[in-house]
């Protein structure tokens, strides 16, 4: 028996030395058995290694194992029965149930348990304490003899989950790590253990248990060999602080000595491995001088240019990645070299293992990632967890998220070659297609009338809204069936009378096996074969081995806590805990491929081209997170009591190191360091300190600049970018550019890429064309007859096209079920004029209504309209619940207002929601286009106001907006604000038709915004004088009659400026500079003027005009807040597309302009094509 060590730097031939003794010795010694025992991922590399070197090209008498396939190996010899061993996926699911259960014992823990990956946290605590040895009690010992309070009530709770973690499992199974502590009892018993040579090498170091086997194998093996990294310069057995960069490797040999030394086993002479150039870097001698130099107290500086060591900034780690893809490409067509020559290692895998698979599958370069994917991800996972979540609450986000799995569909249910689906026969035919658009039907539906819960999903749907006339509720109805049919059943699961996780798991596999979801992951598993994209071979093992490991999953927690009562939120809970532990590893589909790891994981072997990529400050050495369930001082309060756990962040930083100076050793020809100045998410970032210390012993180690980079076309998706740009630069007018010809012949000239480079040629000289939809389109869309309302021409005067998508398609917004802005301008309105209604009715008189009678009339009519819109959506969110509030609020300022108004003038109001149209034989509402054609209008008035005076009516018109409306005389004179003078010529025509003998005249067309405003109060202000100020505030905007009797009707209290009009006066006169005035004959003007702006606009329109030309005015346009903005396409970039931009003129010139008659309208289009 003896112990021996081989010894030498990163890259010196210690496993090479291993495996040549270990095939010398077994082929001389056939009857000894050669243990290989190394770290379990690299047990695959190491047995393809052996068998590449064998000369025979097999393992014959030499085993590769890790300790865990030790132990079964000695297990299976001995006959030991092991218990069931619980892996994390099952540790997940007890803890989740033990902390459920202890929940209200849990006083420093109790509020985080629903916390997502609290749980898993836990977890690993836990495996921690297990992998050192320290059990419950230690934890007592500890918190009652520390003096910390928030450490002592962590630990109390950590000691009441470990306890009731030890306690399920005592019976029924035992952890992962806890067979390493069988196998220190049994291994002494195995009798090949004195005929085993063992060699022992991948360790960094060891842990407890490790060590305590490690005893056990130096005191009964014929031999341990260990190979071990250190600087061949330091003493080996001297041990030092963690600081050293050899730390780990000296520690080992120190412990691992002291075994042999305390059973009598002989320690033979170290094997040192110190050639140099070591053999690893006999071509790059630069990288040699790395290795002896990197982290060391005493290092030197290279002398000369180093291309074997190369540096590159990216901005950000899409351009890092597309940079190593280039070398990559170039390494292999240019230098000869294989993919797997070379490999891509980062400190933060997650971060750039999407960035990887995009750009290395973008350009063909085959690749495999060293990372266990989570099933999280994958759509049976999602679907089961979605349905579960919908079952507890029918909420509206549960349910889609089901249904837009794409698995809910019936498997073979597709139409015969040559027949159409349709959504109208008698019997639907569940495809895949079928149920995607009626997964759209339904979510429309579903938001617009806020359907959510149990109840609401059952009952059949009636209930009918705006566009609703689209939808055929008979199939809408019949889909919903089809839906809850399978969820149903699943509910009833957990309803039922004494449901256990047992029950429950079964009928969750039942429900697996109605869906049919084995066979379809396999079609979908044969799909990714077929198609054969970049990453298609991984994903068809991940679908072929997901339905298992869901089942093995349903089944252990059917065994583990199959008695247990179920309650849904639990079961949902620690099904969940055991998805986040599953894991679905890959197997290298091929051998040529580029290696893709992290820098302690990932076992890289004859690499040539290292690329390491993320050297960043945080991700190398990796910042570790203080958040854990122990921090670094309370790991420090167990090693003052002599209890060992794993390395505090500190000592991690120290030991990040080594694995650092290892990975950098690992290239043979060339090292590329790579990092980014921004992170994926904009954030800006620093190179790692790695860096720094790599230009400090490396000076002449190339920078590789962006600029350096020649853009050489590797691949096809080189070409295509080069084309892309190209066309760019060829559209700009830049067309000297050879290559890009050369480019664009090439794929011009193949059939697979033809049609393709004519859509990107065509997609790069597009230019708009100014155009409609013809005559007879319009007249089949719109009929000889245009019908609608004022708004629907001031759209068009907008944006024809605009127009053209509303009222021609009809498109609209998804309806949703809440309170839009539209539905808060109908709650002001409605009680507004159900508060006015009731005072005519009861005959009161607004001029002697006391604020308590104004305030109960608001309360009663608001809660009235509120009741009547709908109380469901009223009180559905704390939102429409607070608005339902403001809606009272708004409403009783904005009576008192309108109130203290009318007691400042004549008027009386005389109609309320007046509405009116062409059915109404009125002038105004019935416009004749040409001898076919005609155009009617609708509309209504929210308040008519009238004041007799003699033989004349004066007629006020005032229009309720919730938005800050302001009337514009030149947005009137664009078309754009036709409603007020549309509507009071329309009123003039009631009150005459109303009142014969008396001549109406108007007196004012006004917009009031609805609104609770402030004032900055000062100090002493009275009440009244506050509220005047509030007043002014509130003050109407229009066009009033400038005639003195009229303002003087309108408010009897003026003297300067009016608080009720847009009106300022001076001795006497009305100054027109700060008032909104037009005299009578404005006023009969301006109605011809906006009638003949409809008669042009409704011809446009029945001519076929939807051009995308919106209007500018100043930085005003409509496509602000358009919803057809990602239909249209208009961008100012692209050739033809442009604003109709609208000059801003004096009220002056346009009531010249107005005056003018007909000759205006034509001068005024002109204008605005012009401004084009």
């Amino acid at each position: 028996m003896a112990l021996q060590f081989v010894v030498g730097g990163a890259g010196s031939g210690k496993t090479r030395c291993l495996y040549e003794r270990a095939i010398e010795e077994s082929m001389k010694h056939p009857e000894l058995s050669y243990l290989f025992v190394v770290p379990e991922q690299y047990t695959m590399q190491t047995q393809r290694e052996i068998i590449r070197l064998h000369p025979r090209h097999g393992v014959m008498n030499i085993d590769i194992l890790s300790f865990k396939r030790l132990a079964y190996r000695v297990f299976e010899d001995l006959g030991v029965q092991v218990p069931v061993v619980l892996d994390d996926t099952g540790k997940s699911m007890i803890l989740r149930k033990a902390a459920g259960r202890r929940r209200r014992e849990l006083t420093f823990y109790g509020g985080h348990l629903d916390q997502a990956g609290f749980i898993n946290q836990m977890k690993s605590q836990i495996s921690e304490l297990y992998q050192y040895g320290l059990g419950p009690d230690d934890l007592a010992q500890v918190r009652e003899a520390s003096d910390r309070r928030l450490l002592g009530a962590k630990l109390k709770d950590l000691e009441i989950l470990y306890r009731e973690f030890k306690e399920y499992i005592k019976t029924r199974c035992i952890t992962a790590e806890e067979i390493l502590d069988i196998l220190c009892r049994e291994l002494p018993r195995w009798g090949k253990l004195r005929d085993s040579v063992i060699f022992m090498d991948g360790f960094t170091g060891l842990t407890p248990v490790q060590y305590r086997l490690a005893r056990i194998m130096i005191g009964g093996a014929k031999d341990v060999v260990c190979a071990l990294t250190v600087d061949l310069k330091e003493e080996l057995y001297r041990e030092c602080g963690i600081q050293h960069l050899f730390y780990m490797s000296r520690h080992t040999a120190c412990r691992l000595r002291d075994m042999a030394k305390e059973q009598g086993v002989e320690k033979k002479e170290d094997i040192r491995c110190g050639k140099r150039p070591a053999w690893r870097f006999t071509e790059s001698p630069e990288l040699d001088f790395l290795e002896q130099n990197l982290y060391r107290y005493r290092s030197g500086t290279w002398q000369g240019d180093a291309e074997a060591v190369q540096m590159y900034e990216g901005k950000n780690p899409a351009e890092e990645i597309s940079f190593v893809c280039g070398q990559i490409r170039r390494m292999v067509q240019e230098e000869g070299m294989r993919f797997r020559d070379a490999a891509v290692v980062t400190g933060d895998l997650s971060s750039y293992k999407g960035e990887i698979a995009h750009q290395f599958g973008e350009n063909e370069i085959p690749y495999f990632l060293d990372d266990k994917k989570s099933i999280l991800e994958n759509p049976m996972v999602e679907l089961i967890r979605a349905a579960l979540d919908t079952v507890r609450d029918f909420s509206y986000e549960s349910v889609f998220r089901y249904l837009k799995t794409g698995l809910v569909y019936e498997r073979g249910s597709a139409p015969e070659e040559g027949e159409q689906e349709s959504s109208t026969q008698e019997a639907p035919v569940y495809t895949r297609a079928y149920v995607e658009e009626m997964t759209d039907r339904l979510e429309n539906y579903v938001r617009a009338l806020g359907i959510r819960g149990w109840k609401q999903w059952e009952q059949p749907w009636e209930r009918r809204f705006r566009g609703a006339e689209r939808f055929n509720l008979e199939e809408l109805n019949a889909f919903r069936q089809w839906i809850l049919a399978p969820l149903s059943r699943l509910r009833q699961a957990f309803r039922a009378e004494g449901a256990t996780m047992g029950t429950v798991a079964a009928a969750v596999e039942q429900y697996l096996e109605e869906m049919e979801l084995e066979k379809k992951l396999e079609d979908c598993s044969a799909f990714f074969l077929e198609r054969k994209a970049p990453g298609d071979e991984n994903l068809a093992r991940e679908y072929g081995q997901v339905y298992g490991l869901v089942q093995e999953l349903l089944e252990r927690l059917g065994s583990l806590l199959g008695e247990e009562k179920a309650e849904q939120k639990s079961f949902i809970q620690i099904l969940d805990a055991g998805f986040e532990e599953i894991k679905v590893g890959m197997i290298p589909a091929t051998v040529d491929q580029v290696m893709v790891g992290d820098i302690t994981r990932s076992r890289l072997e004859d690499v040539k081209v290292l690329f390491f990529v993320g050297v960043n400050e945080g991700i190398v050495p990796q910042r570790k997170s203080g958040g854990g369930i122990l921090t670094d001082a309370d790991r420090e309060v167990f090693k003052s009591f002599g209890l060992t756990l794993a390395p505090t962040a500190r000592e991690d930083g120290c030991i990040q190191k080594f694995y650092l100076y290892l990975m950098l050793a690992k290239p043979s020809r060339r090292l590329v360091l790579t990092w980014a100045a921004m992170s994926a998410e904009g954030k800006s970032q620093r190179p790692s300190g790695l860096i720094g210390e790599v230009k400090r012993l490396i000076p002449g180690a190339r920078r590789i600049a962006p600029e350096q980079l020649s853009g050489t076309v590797r691949t096809e998706r080189d070409g295509k970018e080069r084309l892309i740009a190209g066309l760019r630069a060829y559209q700009e007018g830049e067309r000297r550019d050879r290559a890009f010809l050369e480019v664009f012949r090439y794929f011009y000239s193949s059939p697979a890429w033809r049609e393709e480079t004519r859509k990107l040629a065509d997609a790069a000289f597009y230019s708009y064309q100014e155009g409609g939809i013809g005559r007879a389109a319009a007249r089949a869309l719109y009929g000889p007859l245009l019908q609608g309302s004022v708004t629907r021409l001031e759209q068009f005067a907008a944006c024809a096209y605009a127009h053209f998508l509303k009222y021609g398609l009809e498109l609209m917004e998804r309806q949703e079920y809440e309170l839009a802005a539209v539905d808060m301008g109908n709650l002001f309105h409605q009680s507004i004029d159900r508060c006015f209604a009731v005072m005519k009715e009861e005959g009161r008189d607004w001029r002697t209504l006391s604020e308590e009678e104004r305030k109960a009339l608001v309360k009663t009519c608001v809660g009235q309209v509120t009741e009547e819109y709908g109380n469901t959506i009223m009180g559905s969110t704390a939102r429409n619940a607070y608005l339902a509030g403001r809606v009272e609020q708004m409403t009783d300022r904005t009576i008192w207002a309108l109130a203290e108004q009318m007691k400042k003038g004549d008027f009386e109001p005389a109609g309320f929601e007046v509405s009116f149209s062409a059915a109404d034989n009125l002038k105004a509402m019935r416009i004749r286009l040409s001898e076919e054609e005609e155009l009617w209008l609708k509309g209504r008035i929210d308040r008519l106001d009238l004041c007799r005076d003699g033989e004349i009516l004066y007629v006020k018109i005032i229009d309720y907006k919730s938005g800050s409306t302001s009337f514009d005389l030149a947005a009137l004179y664009y078309g754009l604000q036709l409603q007020l003078v549309v509507y009071m010529d329309a009123a003039l025509e009631l009150a005459a038709r109303d009142h014969p003998g008396l001549t109406p005249v108007p007196a004012g067309i006004f917009y009031y915004h609805i609104q609770d405003p402030f004032v900055q109060g000062q100090e002493g202000m009275r009440p009244e004088e506050i509220e005047g100020q509030i007043l002014k505030q509130l003050k109407m905007n229009g066009l009033v009659n400038s005639e003195l009797e009229i303002i003087r009707h309108l408010d009897r209290e003026i003297e300067k400026e009016s608080d009720v009009i847009p009106v300022a006066m001076k001795d006497g006169y009305v100054q027109e500079s700060r008032s909104s005035v037009a005299n009578s004959r404005r006023f009969e003007a301006l109605g011809r003027f906006v009638s003949e702006r409809l008669k042009r606009a409704g011809q446009d329109i029945l001519g076929g005009a939807a051009q995308v030309q919106p209007y500018k005015q100043g930085n005003r346009t409509p496509c602000d807040y358009c919803p057809y903005h990602a239909v249209c396409g208009f961008d100012t970039k692209t050739a033809g597309f442009g604003y109709r931009r609208l000059k801003s003129l004096k009220p002056e010139d346009i009531w010249q302009e107005i005056e003018k008659g007909e000759e205006a309208e034509d001068e005024m289009d002109q204008q605005a094509a012009a401004g084009n």
